[in-house]
């Protein structure tokens, strides 16, 4: 069917098809144009189809070479582009321990220029010996503190390792490495963000609270360092929640430590951190101490009066310089964090009798802040026993209302020695032991029922018949009300007329 038959010069033809599989991907062949080349073409056929069959492989292979390419090519910019679009700096070592690949991340803490990473010795910019020591033994490691530069404005962060073995034979490594703010970031999220307070979380109406509350207000935005004072139980930690969370620092982390819940061999490595093998037992890969963790937010030193000498001289340094060095460093860490303090103890007093440095004292009361006892709330007694048994009917599925008249009234006179602990403590127990909807005198701790009886029978001072009088009245008055009935009942009970029973009431004011 060709129009250029008759015309044609074709003589002879050998053709391989180029096949991949079952595929076909063209064709490749040997032409004769002349009878000379028919003949040799012919004769020696055998061979010429070994020769283009050897041929087509070499198509086949280059075909699968390129195709192969191209997919590395593509792959390997997905892995870089998944790479650079981690928060992690990445860094790739050969085995001589040389930056053979680092990602966008790691250059830009590192300030340094596009290039100037690459075939740098890695030791060349972390020295830390104990980084060092991981890498040339092929450990793996996780979370060593590293840093690089200057202390103001260099890299300071974790860093993790994994060595890469082809066989029994390493070659090579791969660092992450993690800002130490970005940690700090992320523990200030996952653990104390659950726990923020405002000034609305401390309950109470009383003058005194709510003058508190006012000059804690107004300080709250300031970068002085607070000392709050307080009996044990009166929320000296709750003010010092309240006053971060109401401040600039807000978003950045709120870390507490009691200074009389720590051995004192251990206080300093808790405040300030250590670095690895600082001491026997001493955490492998060193330790971040509390004033780290703070970094930007706020740190509560409660009972800073247990504190050990030794210790408040240290204290009084970071507080005077706003850096510190880890125990066994001898790197400065520069701080940005604001102190607050906390004691149940007469810090003055403890001044005059030399068991507390007197000029860390008065850095550490820059704005003193008095938490008064529960006794001298007038009136927010009542608050937080309502308030209490909400959050604790909540808390365990009960339906409780209210208290009987003559439990409020005896919880009301109470001394409440253990602030506003106790009373929470009492109403726990009160709504654990209780049955119906009313908390009853039945309900409450044996020892404050026991302490209330004493106080009434025991007391050393015997009270006049009048202040007993109007206890009575005032008490029936709480049993029985204050309507007609009520009074009928109370002035049959007590054995005297209505009369004098209105009498009286007029008398001691208890309308």
């Amino acid at each position: 069917n060709c129009k250029e038959r008759d015309e044609c010069n074709l003589e002879a033809m050998i053709c391989i098809p180029v096949k991949y599989g079952e595929n076909v991907l063209g064709a490749v062949g040997l032409i004769a144009i002349s009878d000379e080349y028919r003949s040799v073409l012919l004769s020696n056929s055998i061979n010429l189809i070994e020769f283009l069959n050897r041929m087509a492989d070499l198509i086949v292979s280059k075909v699968l070479e390129r195709s192969a390419s191209r997919d590395l090519e593509i792959l390997t910019g997905q892995v870089v582009s998944i790479i650079n679009s981690v928060d992690e700096g990445i860094i790739a070592l050969d085995d001589n321990r040389e930056i053979i690949y680092f990602n966008a991340v790691i250059a830009d803490n590192l300030n340094f220029m596009d290039g100037e990473l690459y075939h740098k010795n890695i030791y060349d910019i972390f020295a830390q010996p104990n980084f060092k020591r991981m890498i040339d033994g092929s450990q793996s490691f996780q979370d060593i503190e590293v840093s690089c530069g200057p202390t103001t404005n260099g890299f300071h962060g974790l860093a993790s390792g994994k060595a890469i073995s082809v066989g029994k034979e390493n070659r090579g490594y791969i660092l992450t490495f993690r800002k130490m703010s970005d940690v700090y970031n992320v523990l200030n999220t996952l653990s104390f963000n659950n726990l923020a307070t405002t000034f609305e979380d401390i309950i109470g109406k009383s003058h005194a609270i709510e003058t508190i509350k006012e000059k804690s207000i107004r300080i709250a935005n300031s970068d002085s360092t607070v000392l709050i004072l307080g009996e044990s139980g009166t929320g000296k930690e709750l003010f010092a929640r309240a006053i971060h969370y109401s401040s600039m620092r807000r978003d950045k982390p709120f870390i507490a430590l009691n200074c009389a819940a720590i051995p004192e061999s251990l206080l300093e490595s808790e405040l300030f951190g250590h670095e690895e093998g600082a001491f026997t037992g001493s955490a492998k890969g060193g330790r971040i101490g509390k004033f780290q963790l703070a970094q930007g937010g706020t740190i509560f030193l409660d009972e800073i009066g247990d504190m050990p000498l030794h210790l408040q001289t240290k204290l009084l340094r970071v507080l005077q310089e706003k850096r510190f060095e880890k125990v066994g460093g001898n790197k400065p860490i520069v701080l940005d964090v604001r102190v607050v303090a906390a004691t149940n103890k007469h810090l003055d007093k403890m001044v005059e009798e030399g068991s507390f440095r007197e000029d860390l004292y008065y850095r550490l009361s820059v704005i003193p802040i008095i938490v008064p006892p529960l006794r001298e709330r007038k009136g927010d007694v009542e608050i937080l026993l309502k308030f209490f048994l909400k959050s604790y009917n909540r808390k365990l599925k009960k339906t409780i209302r209210s208290f009987t008249p003559e439990t409020m009234a005896l919880l009301k006179e109470n001394k409440w020695k253990g602030n506003v602990r106790e009373l929470e403590n009492v109403v726990e127990y009160a709504v654990n032991m209780e049955s119906g909807d009313k908390i009853t005198l039945n309900s409450l701790p044996p020892k404050l029922k026991k302490d209330n009886c004493k106080k009434t029978f025991e007391d050393d001072t015997i009270p006049t018949l009048e202040s007993v009088e109007k206890q009575l009245i005032e008490r029936a008055l709480h049993r029985y009300g204050n309507t007609v009935n009520g009074k009928n009942l109370i002035s049959d009970i007590l054995g005297i007329s209505r009369a004098t029973l209105y009498r009286k009431i007029k008398k001691y004011e208890l309308e």
